[in-house]
């Protein structure tokens, strides 16, 4: 039997295995409450908790259209979401709360193996591989810059290489909830509004060799893609009763709407042979210019239990991932 000096060791270090337990925790939810509702849930109450959230992918081939084998490669209750196909199409990166705070982890698509990329004391979104093959951008969310602070005055897009070590900020504008490459030097930036302060949310391109940013539109939605002709493709929410696909290039004025989105979405993506693809309900639908008049479905899930989001493929478009949300 152990002595009473032994009992009252082992007490003692339980007891220290709490405080230190309570410290991370506390720790946590001072750093990440808001934070994740502001970047993830723009719109949302800063008191919304944050939906349940699984990733899924699928074989996909755009001459038919046709989706195949798709599967859930999250499979667990918590928050995972925006994925994002690495260069080669391999891999998925994507954000997770398994942690208790939000990092980036990655999917292995041979394996399904699942691998934390970052581990950090701040919360990181958005991962987004850099044409350099070593690099990610990746929104990061610190501390409040003082007191009173939102803490998306702290919002910045920075560098990390592909082991989750933080670089540098690669711009020094702030509030930023997401972001898109239109070319290496040159990048198109989601600005957080204030509903309060009556400041939409607004698209800006900045210039990393200059450091110079332009406002290209206001009143958007949170996808941004890049044709094939180089131009950045968003979504324009000027017209709340009808959000719709527009295309803009550094030194117009004014977008080129392309076409009316299903009501209600705000994702779509685009595919290498010109059609565009977004979600109505639980269908996927397409679109492809001068083709057919609107979104036209090809694809149901009628097995999944939410609403769809978020949606994008791999290069060549022979997978296609997107997010299932429950609440």
């Amino acid at each position: 039997m152990p002595t009473s000096y032994q009992v009252l060791v082992t007490s003692y270090r339980l007891l220290v295995t709490s405080y230190r337990l309570l410290v991370t925790r506390y720790k946590v939810l001072r750093n990440s409450s808001l934070v994740t509702v502001l970047v993830l849930c723009v719109g949302c109450s800063s008191t919304s908790p944050l939906p349940n959230t699984d990733i899924y992918i699928a074989d996909f081939d755009q001459s038919t259209m046709k989706v195949s084998n798709v599967r859930n490669i999250t499979q667990r209750t918590g928050y995972d979401n925006q994925p994002a196909f690495t260069l080669d199409g391999k891999g998925v990166y994507y954000v997770s709360d398994s942690t208790g705070v939000t990092d980036i982890f990655r999917y292995d698509l041979a394996s399904g193996a699942i691998r934390q990329v970052t581990e950090t004391n701040e919360q990181e979104f958005s991962p987004t591989p850099m044409a350099d093959g070593k690099s990610l951008s990746i929104v990061r969310v610190g501390k409040p810059l003082a007191d009173g602070d939102e803490y998306t005055e702290s919002q910045q897009v920075w560098r990390y290489d592909l082991g989750g070590r933080p670089i540098a900020p690669i711009l020094a504008t702030r509030r930023v909830g997401y972001h898109c490459w239109i070319d290496e030097g040159l990048i198109a930036l989601f600005i957080v509004g204030d509903e309060e302060k009556g400041r939409p949310h607004k698209l800006i391109a900045a210039d990393l060799a200059s450091r110079q940013t332009i406002e290209l539109a206001t009143n958007i939605g949170r996808t941004l893609r890049v044709t094939s002709d180089g131009r950045l493709a968003f979504v324009d929410k000027s017209d709340s009763t009808r959000w719709k696909i527009a295309t803009i290039s550094q030194g117009e004025e004014t977008a080129t709407p392309l076409i009316a989105l299903p009501k209600g979405s705000e994702d779509f993506c685009l595919l290498p042979d010109g059609k565009i693809v977004s979600i109505s309900g639980n269908s996927l639908v397409m679109w492809k210019n001068g083709a057919i008049p609107a979104f036209m479905p090809f694809h149901t899930f009628p097995d999944l239990n939410g609403t769809i989001a978020r949606i994008s493929t791999n290069a060549d478009a022979t997978r296609i991932v997107f997010v299932v949300t429950s609440y």
